[in-house]
């Protein structure tokens, strides 16, 4: 009873002290949580008068998830730290607290509550008038009222989590500049390193897809992690992820504080860091990630090169280190001389350095035995990155890559071989970083380089992404079209397979002699014309693909839904979108049904209603850009290109006859009729012409 009266007398009196900061505190949240709702709610009744509580009800939970409120609660925790934790920078208070009849743990943990109660109350205060606002203004249902205890329960673990780390900085320091070194540390030396290991990832490694680097660093930090808990659109798993992270966090930080606390050397108040020993672990874990980091940036101003990094690594290190021990140990001698810190950061460096220069661990050559492998994955942007899907396919994925990788396939030994192939291209081409680095810079109009994304999922439950530029060649186009043609991967990559006919609003037709007229047709009709493409387009090989014209596209609009969170609220509002879906000379059913509804697609355009054909190109000779073009006339000229002409999107890329160098454009002799753009088969019936035009011929 002695004990807990006390702890009591010792937080009130505590409280009494630092009143003017619980006052602050308080104004703080009132200008973020009461004020700003009162202002928001009182603004948007005048905004949408025919959903008035829904519009009330969104503005009330805008507020709630503001991330002001977010940035205060964090700044609270910094500051209540400092405020009753900072009598351990001086000697005088020292002794007084620890000359108290109470053990360590029990003097910490009437300090700790002291400043959390300092944080509690003033919160508590504006939520509740936060919360008779939303009552007023009737914003207020069971989804505001799930938020708002969500926010609560987040802010409250997540300051807890702050807070310690605050407190844990004070303690492992001995004055107020370091201790809020240590703090900023805590705070961001976890995204530091990851930004760091990421980043000399992306500079040495060609065929690491930066795309599937979900950003964990945010759980590095308890800062980033409430911010960021606090605005994602959250669903169960995520708000279990934010929740538990946040606790084990909390609970890690301040079981840190009592122990440190029980050790930590009462005449600790003059030295920058508490405990002697642990400045050159602090030293080398701090200006490790700093030095590379810094020269990473460094050498991107020096064309990357390999030497300039060395330096500004090595120099940067011994700067850091000097800067360091002065404030240490605040003497400029000491901090001069060789310190074996110093040179283990150096050691290190050079090796981190000569381990990714060399690629050491294998990551560009990375090619797992086949029996390792359950699965496979491959994305070519030259083939599935051609087509184009319903928005509600891919918005559970950051990137259409990531959407892509994540389409797995059992049936995976053609895969395996495109694999096998882009391995073996990287080992044999010890110039291959500089080499695609010049391909990505310059451009090779001879060379055909085809970019390949692939993914392993290990049997061990691991997944592992690569990306690669290998040469086109009719090996690897074979190769490409045999994994194409197993339907197992075309099932996954074709737009087909994700359309829902019945989100389907309105269709449109686009064609050589006709752009974006509208579709007049049952939903009947509808169902049966996009089953009768569905069944032509899946039944197209990968070679039919790569030799037949496309004719015009089908343009599919559909009604976005709004996206409802895991509490039920709306993400987003409704609108909509659209996406094309190309049709080729040989989709003969349904060409026939769009000629029966009134949208024919013809397979080629009739030379007589040509007034001419303008061709265009840029020209790299003599390493100099040079724009060239011809218009054609003569009927025979006109004859030879419309017979070569295909519709310009959605063609595969990948080993297509298409010359994607040169731009075509028809003039119609109907001069209300506007003009339109194609791309043209090349072959020897071509060449002629294209002869002239690369002689820059514009008459």
């Amino acid at each position: 009873m002695t004990s807990r009266n006390y702890l009591l007398k010792t937080i009130g009196g505590n409280i009494r002290r630092n009143f003017w900061l619980m006052i602050l505190f308080f104004l703080a949240f009132l200008v973020v949580m009461p004020a700003s709702t009162l202002t928001a709610l009182d603004g948007a009744k005048y905004i949408d008068t025919t959903n008035f509580t829904v519009n009330m009800t969104n503005t009330f939970i805008q507020c709630i998830r503001s991330s002001l409120v977010q940035v205060i609660v964090a700044g609270c925790g910094a500051l209540a730290a400092l405020s009753v934790f900072f009598y351990l920078y001086s000697q005088e208070k020292t002794d007084f607290y620890h000359s108290l009849p109470m053990r360590r743990e029990g003097l910490f943990m009437a300090q700790f509550l002291s400043g959390f109660s300092l944080f509690l109350i003033p919160y508590v205060l504006n939520l509740l008038l936060t919360l008779a606002i939303g009552l007023v203004y009737g914003a207020v249902n069971q989804t505001a009222l799930s938020i708002l205890v969500i926010h609560t329960l987040l802010a409250v673990i997540y300051f807890l989590a702050i807070y310690g780390a605050a407190v844990l900085a004070i303690l492992l320091t001995g004055n107020l500049f370091t201790g809020t070194l240590g703090f900023m540390t805590l705070m961001f030396y976890g995204p530091i390193l990851y930004m760091t290991f990421t980043r000399l990832n992306a500079r040495f490694f060609e065929t690491i897809v930066q795309e599937m680097d979900y950003d964990f660093g945010i759980f590095l930090s308890p800062l980033i992690a409430y911010i960021s808990g606090g605005t994602v659109d959250w669903t169960w798993k995520s708000l279990c992820i934010y929740f538990l992270y946040g606790v084990v966090l909390a609970l890690v930080v301040i079981l840190a504080d009592i122990l440190v606390y029980r050790i930590r050397p009462s005449e600790s108040f003059h030295k920058a860091i508490a405990f002697k020993k642990l400045e050159p672990v602090i030293k080398v874990c701090g200006i490790l990630p700093l030095s590379l980091l810094c020269a990473l940036y460094f050498s991107g101003y020096m064309y990357n090169q390999f030497f300039w990094m060395v330096i500004g690594a090595v120099v940067l290190t011994l700067i850091f280190s000097m800067i360091f021990d002065f404030l240490c140990n605040m003497d400029i001698r000491m901090a001069l001389k060789p310190k074996v810190s110093t040179g283990v950061i150096l050691a290190v460096l050079i090796l981190i350095l000569g381990g990714y220069r060399t690629d050491i661990t294998g990551v560009d050559t990375f090619l797992p035995d086949e029996e390792k492998v359950a699965s496979m994955s491959l994305y070519l942007p030259s083939v599935s990155g051609q087509f184009q899907y319903p928005e509600s396919s891919v918005t559970e994925s950051p990137t259409y890559t990531t959407f892509s990788l994540n389409q797995w396939v059992e049936d995976f030994q053609e895969i395996y071989a495109l694999a096998e192939k882009s391995v073996e291209y990287v080992r044999d081409h010890e110039a291959y970083a500089s080499d695609v680095q010049s391909l990505r810079e310059n451009g090779d109009p001879e060379q055909t380089m085809v970019m390949i994304y692939i993914g392993y999922h290990m049997k061990s439950g691991q997944d592992v992404y690569r990306m690669y530029y290998i040469p086109e060649t009719e090996e690897l186009v074979e190769n490409i079209g045999r994994v194409y043609d197993t339907w197992e991967y075309r099932e996954k990559i074709l737009p087909t397979s994700y359309i829902d006919t019945e989100k389907i609003e309105n269709i449109y037709t686009y064609s050589f002699t006709e752009s974006g007229k509208a579709l007049t047709l049952s939903d009947e009709n509808q169902e049966r014309l996009l089953k009768t493409y569905q069944e032509e387009l899946e039944n197209m090989t990968f070679d039919q693909s790569r030799r037949e014209k496309q004719v015009g596209w089908l343009e599919l609009q559909e009604k976005a839904e709004p996206e409802i969170s895991a509490m039920g609220y709306s993400v987003n509002s409704t609108y909509t979108y659209s996406y094309n879906l190309p049709v080729y000379a040989s989709f003969e059913k349904t060409r026939a049904m769009l000629e029966k509804l009134g949208n024919p697609m013809a397979d080629s355009i009739e030379p007589d209603q040509v007034e001419s054909i303008l061709l265009s190109r840029y020209s790299y000779e003599s390493g100099e850009e040079q724009y060239l073009e011809k218009e054609y006339r003569t009927e025979e000229d006109i004859e030879k290109l419309l017979a070569q002409a295909t519709f310009r999107d959605e063609r595969f890329t990948v080993g297509s006859h298409v010359n994607y160098q040169v731009s075509c454009e028809i003039t119609w002799k109907d001069s209300k009729k506007d003009k339109i753009a194609f791309y043209i088969f090349e072959d020897s019936s071509l060449t002629d012409i294209l002869e002239q035009l690369n002689q820059g011929n514009t008459d």
